[in-house]
């Protein structure tokens, strides 16, 4: 994986999941923190075997919750939102709380816009065509499959 996919996808995420936030109301702040960490430990430890891999989120967490508790700036209750977030980001097939369907759909939405291939492996569940609804987006008017 080269550095400049790892840090698009990180910057992307958070970008995508900070105006998801918005529109459905949530916490920008929090909903941009989790998106930017999200898969830091995952791409600080490739690679990995499948199954680790499909726990990275479970892992990435604790990463995550070490990083917040030693830089601060944020509550108790925001760093365990944003760590949840990052612990459920896996289970796409789950509905969990509102903040973790949000980092959902921004990593499927991310991965759906480079065209990662990431659905082929892993399955976004929908995430990518629910999200394509909730902004009135036809997928046959952005089909990445004709794009060059």
């Amino acid at each position: 994986m080269h550095t400049e996919s790892v840090w698009s996808h990180f910057f992307g995420v958070a970008s995508l999941c900070a105006f998801l936030g918005l529109k459905r109301g949530l916490d920008m702040e929090i909903c941009k923190c989790a998106g930017l960490l999200h898969d830091l430990w995952l791409f600080r430890n490739i690679p990995l075997d499948k199954d680790t891999h499909k726990k990275h989120g479970y892992i990435g967490s604790d990463f995550a919750n070490g990083i917040l508790n030693e830089n601060g700036g944020y509550s108790e209750e925001q760093t365990e939102i944003i760590c949840r977030m990052i612990y459920n980001h896996n289970d796409k097939d789950i509905v969990h709380d509102e903040y973790s369907e949000t980092l959902k759909d921004a990593d499927a939405l991310e991965h759906y816009l480079n065209n990662s291939g990431y659905d082929d492996k892993y399955n976004y569940h929908g995430h990518d065509k629910k999200i394509l609804d909730e902004f009135i987006i036809k997928e046959n008017l952005y089909n990445i499959s004709h794009r060059p």
